[in-house]
């Protein structure tokens, strides 16, 4: 009986350092376009200000092996793309706790030659740069994908 009990005690502990391990420290949880003024829309013209109003959390229950930290430092990306070209990107460096919440919103500006039509905002969150990681880089969210429409 010891046995069994230490077996299934030994799996949850397991299974709870494996979820730990394998959960996103921090969600995407809302992606908002809004115009200059700070109204909420998703059409544009060409020469507008696109502003990309992000809002992220950590869950309060976010454990890192074993121990909860005090603090996750992470680089927030959003990158605008018009079909395969890159049209412009704003970043953000911050630190969230377990249970906190953080909103940023960066404009990125349409020029008035650019071409109309669908263009996507990627979000992401990471550790930092790859170039400033080396092997440690790494997520730290699910990114997020959101589109605009940009007219004449």
């Amino acid at each position: 009986m010891k046995k069994a009990l230490l077996a299934v005690v030994a799996a949850a502990s397991l299974a709870a350092v494996v979820l730990a391990q394998t959960t996103m420290p921090i969600q995407i949880v809302s992606v908002v376009t809004k115009n200059y003024d700070g109204v909420p829309t998703s059409t544009f013209r060409r020469g507008d200000v696109i502003i990309v109003e992000t809002t992220l959390t950590c869950p309060p229950s976010y454990y890192y092996y074993y121990y909860a930290p005090a603090a996750v430092s992470y680089l927030e990306v959003i990158t605008m793309w018009y079909k395969n070209t890159m049209m412009g990107l704003t970043l953000t460096r911050d630190t969230i706790t377990p249970g906190g919440t953080r909103t940023f919103g960066g404009g990125i500006a349409t020029r008035i030659g650019d071409p109309t039509g669908t263009y996507n905002f990627e979000i992401y969150v990471w550790n930092g740069f790859i170039s400033e990681m080396g092997a440690a880089w790494a997520p730290l969210a699910d990114p997020k994908i959101t589109s605009v429409t940009v007219t004449p």
